[in-house]
């Protein structure tokens, strides 16, 4: 495992406004799930190229994701920027790790790589960066190679009043922000304003059934709003003392409404035109579900 350090010369770069939970566990209960619903690793046709040499840029995925599929092709070079669990167990000599703490500055030259991966890293970005990190990550894709991205967002299948209105004022926040609410629905739409795409095509997992995951689903919706609540009890112009007794008030309606709440997935493949080839939108929307 070869490992690199990158140095932000600039400390105004926009961050995200609110970071994703970074709990290992977390990260391989997510990795597990991914996996399971979009049946294995990989989304974009890319598997032949691996099998040869491929050069493959993970940026700031967990990095689990990065060793699995290392391993299963040998033959390919794999950089891992800004990962999350930075695996010093990983002894595969085709993994280089790379720390880089400027989102707009990727640390490689033009066309380098064969295909990019990233996933849940664009939910909470002011929409400049969003689009600088879009841009970048196009700058470092070769003419022809694919960007796989992966976003989530979660959805109780009972909403109550006090979730619908801690959900409402979380996106109100957002958009204070200058951060889109909806990416999930609207990031094809970025992706197209690149200029850099002549095919892309998106995949939608909406689990309906009942299952163990929903409690998992449920913990994670409350870790997250009981860590926002620096950012919004000031919105919301309640004090740290009634937030806590908003999420413990969620908490309950949630459990009387049978804990139905889910993730919706939705993966994006777009794959970079040739400098002089015309842009073609060709989007191929495949709804089924699990």
């Amino acid at each position: 495992m070869n490992h690199l350090t990158q140095i932000n010369e600039h400390d105004s770069t926009p961050k995200n406004v609110f970071n994703i939970i970074d709990d290992e566990d977390v990260q391989i209960y997510m990795h597990n799930f991914y996996k399971f619903f979009f049946n294995g690793d990989l989304g974009a046709p890319v598997h032949e190229k691996l099998q040869k040499s491929a050069k493959v840029l993970a940026f700031r995925e967990c990095g689990i994701w990065t060793a699995e599929v290392a391993a299963e092709y040998p033959n390919s070079e794999f950089y891992a920027v800004d990962s999350i669990i930075l695996d010093s167990r990983n002894e595969f000599n085709n993994i280089t790790f790379i720390e880089c703490d400027d989102f707009k500055k990727i640390p490689f030259p033009d066309n380098e790589f064969d295909y990019v991966f990233t996933r849940d890293n664009f939910l909470y970005l002011e929409k400049t960066t969003l689009q600088e990190g879009l841009s970048e990550l196009f700058r470092v894709l070769r003419p022809g190679g694919w960007l796989e991205v992966i976003n989530s967002r979660q959805t109780d299948l009972a909403p109550g009043l006090m979730y619908t209105g801690l959900v409402n004022a979380w996106r109100s926040y957002l958009e204070t922000q200058n951060i889109d609410s909806d990416i999930l629905n609207n990031f094809e739409n970025y992706l197209h304003e690149t200029g850099k795409i002549d095919y892309m095509s998106y995949r939608i997992i909406k689990p309906q059934a009942k299952n163990a995951s929903e409690e998992v689903f449920i913990d994670f919706f409350l870790m997250f709003f009981r860590n926002a609540r620096d950012v919004l009890a000031s919105f919301m112009n309640i004090s740290f003392e009634e937030y806590d007794v908003l999420m413990n008030n969620i908490e309950k309606e949630l459990e009387a409404k049978g804990n139905r709440m889910t993730l919706l997935h939705k993966k994006v493949l777009a794959r970079k035109k040739y400098t002089h080839s015309k842009e073609t939108e060709i989007t191929i929307p495949d709804l089924s579900t699990k």
